[in-house]
C-alpha cells in the first residue's frame, strides 16, 4: 500500500450512504440501511432475522459510530478513538487514503471526505495502527 499516491477527488460522506451496515437491534448481526437520507427515507433490513424497519432518527456522520440511531457494524477502537466506516466502498476509500505515502488534498474544498477526516487519521504516526484496524474491519466484513 505504501508509495501509493492519493488525490482528493472531492467525494463527500454522502457518496458512501447508498448502503450502510449497522448492527441489527433484534439479532445483533449485520443489517443494511438503504436510502440516502438526502433523497429518501432510509430503510433497515436484516437478512438474518427478517427485520424491516424505518429509522426514526435520520442522522449521519459524527464520531459516535452510529447511523440513524443504530450502531455501525464496521467500527473499532483505534488510537484512542473510534474508527468507523459505513460499508466496503468506504473501507476501501479509507484504506487507500491511510496507506498512501503521498496524500494530495484540494485546498478549497471543505466538504470533501478527506478534508473532514479527523487529525488522528491523517497523522502518519498512526498509519500502521489504523491499517491494522482496517484489516480487522475487513475480516469482520468477510465473515
Amino acid at each position: 500500500m505504501d508509495n501509493q499516491r492519493v488525490r482528493d477527488s472531492g467525494e463527500t460522506i454522502i457518496d458512501f450512504l447508498d448502503s450502510v451496515l449497522v448492527e441489527c437491534p433484534r439479532c445483533q448481526e449485520f443489517a443494511n440501511i438503504t436510502g440516502n437520507p438526502i433523497d429518501q427515507r432510509p430503510k433497515l433490513t436484516c437478512s438474518k432475522c427478517g427485520l424491516i424497519s424505518i429509522p426514526e432518527i435520520v442522522s449521519y456522520g459524527g464520531s459516535s459510530g452510529e447511523y440513524c440511531g443504530f450502531s455501525l457494524w464496521l467500527k473499532s477502537n483505534c488510537c484512542g478513538n473510534i474508527l468507523w466506516v459505513y460499508n466496503k466502498k468506504h473501507l476501501d476509500y479509507l484504506e487507500s487514503y491511510v496507506g498512501a505515502a503521498l496524500r494530495e488534498e484540494f485546498t478549497n474544498i471543505n466538504q470533501s471526505l478527506v478534508s473532514r477526516l479527523p487529525y488522528w487519521i491523517k497523522k502518519s504516526q498512526n498509519r500502521e495502527s489504523i491499517l491494522k484496524c482496517i484489516l480487522k474491519l475487513r475480516q469482520k466484513l468477510n465473515n
